[in-house]
């Protein structure tokens, strides 16, 4: 179900996004995973900012195994919805990431990070 997104969103995305973008060309050990909402198009488009991306599908336990156990990137930016955020989280934090909620969940999307000790943290947000 596709969800149209409130101006208060988009305006929110886009401050979010700004703040974000120096991280946009990280590779290699400093690698930077965005993790989407695939139903939600400021989602999309904010994600397309970054070379490495998946969309959150099917059951999210194992996506945030394979995530945050396998893929195991130096930093997870995540655009999701609030119960999306919580599981993967916890998921996270249970793989060694600290984890920052960069807003309050105010609308459909929240946007987080999640980065490995010895990673300097992004704030994002105020």
């Amino acid at each position: 179900m596709m969800r149209g997104a409130s101006r208060r969103t988009v305006l929110t995305a886009v401050a979010a996004a700004t703040a974000m973008a120096p991280l946009a060309g990280m590779a290699g050990g400093t690698a930077t995973l965005a993790v989407f909402q695939a139903d939600e198009t400021v989602a999309q488009d904010l994600a397309a900012r970054w070379p490495a991306r998946m969309a959150i599908d099917g059951d999210r336990v194992r996506f945030a195994r394979r995530v945050f156990g396998e893929l195991r990137p130096g930093r997870v930016v995540g655009l999701t919805r609030y119960a999306d955020y919580l599981l993967l989280a916890d998921a996270a934090r249970e793989h060694g990431y600290r984890v920052m909620l960069g807003k309050p969940p105010r609308e459909s999307l929240v946007v987080w990070t999640a980065s490995l000790p010895g990673r300097r943290a992004m704030r994002i947000g105020s």
